[in-house]
């Protein structure tokens, strides 16, 4: 989902329902609107990418006025911001806390996406460190099933994907890295794990490769016939096939 777009949605979420609230006793009014003064010199640093100032005077708002649509709007813009900063950490944090403060907010579907994608511009650069990955996978997950039609929910199945694939691709560079060590059971349970939980991952061809040469190596060898027999079948051209004493398929 484009910047832009986000901008858009994440600004208006909630202050656009703001108008129809009913009128609150005291000076709500005049809470309102002090806290709508506040709002906009965030809102502007926000949009002209000057998320650090942005962070603060949403803070600062936060802080004042505690309570009520410019507040939360605050605090979702808060996570959106981190986010654009680079902040993982910090943006998960902030997305957690609007989702723990409002579970039953008609934008939760928003934290959750801001979760899922926090976690998800952590997974560069830790290639040996799963976790960011798994949390993104579980946050987007929960985005997607819970919220179906949300307007976030064709990207989140989109990074969950992709995410299949980092995590796949990561099993299957354990499981070799094992292998070329003679360590081969836990080379067959690294293969096995990207065979089982990473089914879609382009990284499963090669996994059962490994898997059956593993078994072959601890003298296993129904495993192994099965495990080719699993290999020929689901990628009938395979070129590691033939490694494994069959041919694979043309046409």
């Amino acid at each position: 989902m484009s910047k832009r777009i986000l901008i858009t949605l994440c600004c208006t979420v909630l202050i656009a329902g703001c108008a129809s609230s009913p009128e609150k006793p005291d000076n709500s009014a005049e809470r309102h609107e002090s806290a709508e003064t506040l709002f906009q010199p965030a809102q502007k640093a926000m949009e002209r990418g000057d998320y650090t100032s942005a962070i603060k005077l949403y803070e600062d708002l936060e802080t004042r006025y505690p309570y009520g649509p410019y507040a939360e709007q605050a605090q979702l813009n808060t996570a959106y911001s981190y986010y654009q900063r680079g902040d993982s950490e910090a943006a998960v944090a902030a997305a957690e806390r609007f989702i723990k403060l409002h579970p039953a907010n008609p934008h939760v579907d928003y934290a959750w996406y801001l979760k899922g994608i926090a976690y998800y511009q952590a997974i560069q650069g830790a290639e040996w460190n799963p976790k960011p990955a798994e949390k993104a996978f579980s946050a987007l997950d929960t985005l997607a099933k819970r919220w179906p039609n949300s307007a976030y929910a064709t990207d989140a199945r989109l990074r969950m994907a992709r995410i299949i694939d980092i995590l796949g691709q990561s099993n299957l560079d354990i499981c070799k890295f094992y292998y070329v060590r003679h360590a081969y059971i836990a080379a067959a349970n690294r293969c096995s794990t990207v065979i089982t939980r990473y089914q879609l991952s382009p990284a499963r061809e090669e996994a059962l490769y490994y898997l059956a040469r593993s078994y072959q190596h601890l003298n296993l060898h129904q495993l192994a016939q099965t495990t080719t027999s699993v290999l020929a079948y689901n990628y009938p051209k395979s070129k590691y096939l033939s490694e494994l004493g069959l041919s694979a398929k043309s046409g």
